[in-house]
């Protein structure tokens, strides 16, 4: 662990640790000055882990003692010195908990600024469900039998008001009915672009283009995002993310054709999947650990609200143009927090090793809130206790970090599956109605549900044991939509069973990202969210897929489905607890997460 000490004093040089002992003994008897501890990653000294060096072999050990040699002597060089003793010494958390015990109005709106991020980034992902839509049943035939054949053959001459059946998909595609020549679309006071460009029948193949062509552009965003997190920041990462989603809305409102659209859907995909993840890690990052279940669950609830949004806006509008444009500048919102806002304190300080500039983003994070703590009053005495010295030296991290490495490997088992389940079964509350406002509207009801549904298992069993109940509850019902039961009062049970599974299949998906976020050290945070994004990317394009395999053999679907959220839920029992304990800054602390339990504990 990387403490930095920072004591009260007049001088900005460096002191000795022994210093420090010795003030503290001199001021027993009298209030000490405000005194603060968290994370920095410091020299190293000589001291070897003697767990590390039990585990690695001969070649291993040899690198790992020339290492400390050399590095002990530029500590010698520099006049760094190591604590004996880390007792009474406070984390980057702990920090934020003494100090931010209850968010004042400022910072609340700070932060209400920043969770506005998910809200956009869901309006823009439903985006395609409402402007794309094509109302096969809303059409009639112009002129009439003798000028318009083709059409009143089709529809045996009868009209849509008496026979709303014969006016269907295959009608008009079976007899190659174009719009404008044979018939007329009967929903001209809404403009859709799907509509307008003439994507039906033989030409819904560039719709669909239109709309993997954004998923395909989120799995690129997730590749690029490895770099930019643990390199530019989180919060800098946002905004380059937001800016560019803003830009790529304002001008897809002016798109020309579906090609067009296609282009800017997938720089739209790339942008919104790089602002994302990186607006969740910086929340978390900011706050204390007693609000992160509530933050969480909150943008993960604004995530349904844009479903909402951006269903008013086109009810509104009635133009996929107007809705595009709209959404552009209604992102404004959440650049203003992120321009003026602090970065993250624990990336400056941990991956950056910027100490200075931490002080700085914390003072500000604390400003915000309205709490006065200048940090240039106090000057610091650096120890050091590990060192992620698998970036130091270069060692193969899967070597060093064998239980660091194995924890990964599940959570992109986890999020292959959750992204797989959630976008393969696709029945869910929008499924209640035909009509495309109202259905959406329905969905981003039972997403909150399912959202608020989470809360109390993660305040209460903690995260693991939260994301083992809904794989559970997922599979179960998975394998009750197998048997034929009853109805109930003209209910199907089978329908009942189907929504269950889909909102267990939600709380899980809102569940793992808190997980994840508090399994993966500050070091390696950004790389390791991101591969599990692209994972959960693969899951989802796959599961999209598996619709045909659902309407082809129903019950081998569900089994799959069933099985593997199984497997999630079988796996989970070998993965560690992470309610109460701190988050690792380093994957050495990965690995010795299991004593940290028992030592430090922290609101989680």
């Amino acid at each position: 662990m990387n403490l930095v000490r920072v004591v009260a004093s007049t001088p900005n040089s460096l002191v000795s640790n022994s210093d420090t002992d010795s003030n503290a003994n001199t001021n027993a008897n009298s209030k000490p000055a405000h005194t603060v501890t968290f994370r920095q990653p410091a020299p190293i000294t000589k001291r070897v882990s003697k767990t590390m060096m039990k585990r690695g072999s001969t070649k291993l050990d040899s690198k790992r003692q020339k290492l400390h040699q050399m590095m002990a002597e530029r500590n010698k060089q520099h006049g760094y010195t190591r604590s004996k003793s880390s007792r009474n010494l406070f984390e980057t958390e702990e920090i934020l908990s003494k100090i931010i015990q209850t968010p004042g109005k400022q910072f609340s709106l700070f932060l209400a600024g920043i969770l506005f991020v998910s809200a956009m980034a869901g309006a823009q992902t439903v985006f395609q469900n409402l402007s794309g839509h094509i109302s096969y049943q809303l059409w009639d035939c112009l002129g009439d039998n003798v000028t318009n054949p083709a059409c009143f053959n089709a529809t045996q001459g009868l009209p849509r008001e008496t026979n709303p059946e014969i006016y269907n998909k295959s009608t008009m595609c079976d007899n190659e009915l174009k719009a404008g020549l044979h018939f007329m679309w009967n929903c001209s006071d809404v403009n859709y672009y799907s509509v307008e460009w003439g994507l039906y029948c033989d030409k819904t193949y560039l719709k669909e283009i239109v709309v993997q062509m954004f998923f395909v552009g989120s799995a690129l965003g997730t590749v690029i995002a490895w770099f930019l997190y643990d390199w530019m920041g989180r919060r800098t990462s946002a905004l380059i993310g937001i800016v560019i989603a803003m830009t790529i809305s304002m001008v897809a409102a002016f798109s020309p054709n579906a090609y067009i659209m296609a282009i800017q859907r997938f720089l739209l995909g790339m942008a919104m999947f790089i602002y994302y993840t990186a607006v969740y890690i910086y929340l978390m990052e900011i706050v204390p650990p007693k609000f992160r279940v509530i933050l969480s669950t909150l943008y993960m609830i604004l995530w349904s609200i844009g479903y909402l949004i951006s269903v008013a806006i086109f009810i509104t509008a009635k133009n996929w143009g107007t809705l595009m444009s709209t959404m552009s500048l209604l992102s404004v919102i959440s650049v203003i927090p992120l321009l003026y806002g602090p970065d993250s304190p624990r990336f400056k300080l941990v991956t950056l090793r910027r100490e200075a500039e931490a002080r700085k983003e914390l003072e500000l994070l604390f400003n915000i809130n309205g709490e006065k703590f200048q940090f240039n009053e106090f000057k610091a005495a650096l120890t050091f206790h590990e060192q992620r010295m698998d970036e130091i030296t270069g060692i193969n991290i899967l070597k060093l970090h064998p239980k660091f490495v194995r924890e990964l490997l599940i959570m992109i088992v986890l999020w292959f599956v959750v992204g797989f389940s959630y976008y393969g079964f696709s029945y869910s509350f929008n499924a209640l109605s035909t009509e495309i406002s109202i259905s959406t509207a329905y969905g981003a009801a039972g997403e909150i549900v399912s959202n608020l549904l989470a809360v109390a298992p993660l305040i209460y069993l903690g995260r693991k044991w939260s994301c083992q109940l809904f794989f559970l509850a997922a599979g179960a019902s998975f394998v009750l939509m197998m048997f034929p039961f009853p109805p109930i009062g003209g209910f199907k049970m089978q329908d009942l069973f189907a929504l269950l599974g889909n909102m267990a299949v939600s709380g899980a998906f809102s569940s793992l990202y808190l997980y994840t976020f508090e399994l993966t050290p500050t070091t390696h945070r950004g790389r390791i969210f991101n591969i599990c994004q692209f994972a959960c990317r693969i899951g989802s394009f796959l599961g999209a897929k598996s619709s045909s395999l659902y309407d082809a053999n129903k019950h081998l679907a569900l089994l799959v489905f069933a099985v593997m959220t199984g497997v999630c839920f079988v796996l989970l029992f070998i993965m560690p607890r992470t309610k109460g304990i701190p988050t690792p800054d380093v994957p050495i602390e990965v690995e010795r997460r299991s004593s940290r339990y028992q030592s430090q504990r922290v609101d989680g």
